[in-house]
């Protein structure tokens, strides 16, 4: 039976969209230099590891964007949490979740910047438990982060379900015995299903 859902942050919760970000605010042959440089990188996953800041991870690339450029650039990606507006049709499922009996919980690839998250998107606020990467130096998919967010919780696996929007990490979930879910396309029905299925009375 299921007791605990637990749900990723971008794509999930919050629209995590840097093609649209980015598009909308250089001109085409920088916009697709940033997003083919920063977004995805290695850097960015060390910054969400918490070992890396964006400054030191992208200062290779001043030159390259100009000084201009790269200023506005880093200070988008310092500040990116401020681009991820909430999903509201996530929001209500989690309040439903919740209303039900079920926890919930946040386990994220995230940097710091969820500290001010967590002030201005509602769903956070009704989280049971919150594990975000860069404060365990621990990124998903590797299987400690999972076996940590159990720990840190009390959790067992076999009650729980993992909420992602990237193959690889609901897989992994499953891999330490979660229930783990593919969140494509933003299906928010489908998910809705699948957590039914599962005995969360929604």
């Amino acid at each position: 039976m299921i007791k605990n859902v637990i749900f990723d942050l971008g794509g999930v919760i919050v629209d995590f969209n840097p093609e649209k970000v980015i598009t909308e605010r250089f001109c085409e042959k920088d916009a697709r230099f940033i997003l083919g440089n920063i977004f995805f990188s290695r850097e960015w996953a060390e910054i969400d590891r918490g070992t890396l800041t964006p400054a030191a991870a992208f200062e290779k690339y001043r030159d390259a964007l100009g000084d201009e450029t790269y200023g506005r650039m880093l200070g988008i990606v310092e500040n990116w949490g401020d681009y991820m507006p909430p999903f509201e049709d996530t929001y209500n499922l989690i309040k439903r979740i919740k209303e039900s009996g079920t926890k919930v919980y946040l386990l994220s690839n995230v940097p710091p910047y969820i500290r001010k998250l967590m002030k201005t998107v509602p769903a956070l606020a009704l989280m049971d438990g919150i594990v975000a990467s860069a404060d365990i130096k621990m990124l998903k998919p590797e299987k400690e982060i999972y076996e940590y967010t159990l720990r840190k919780f009390g959790l067992e696996a076999e009650e729980c379900v993992f909420i992602d929007d990237t193959k690889i990490n609901a897989d992994a979930a499953s891999q330490c015995g979660i229930t783990g879910f593919w969140f494509k396309d933003h299906d928010i029905e489908a998910l809705e299903t699948a957590l039914r299925n599962n005995g969360v009375n929604i």
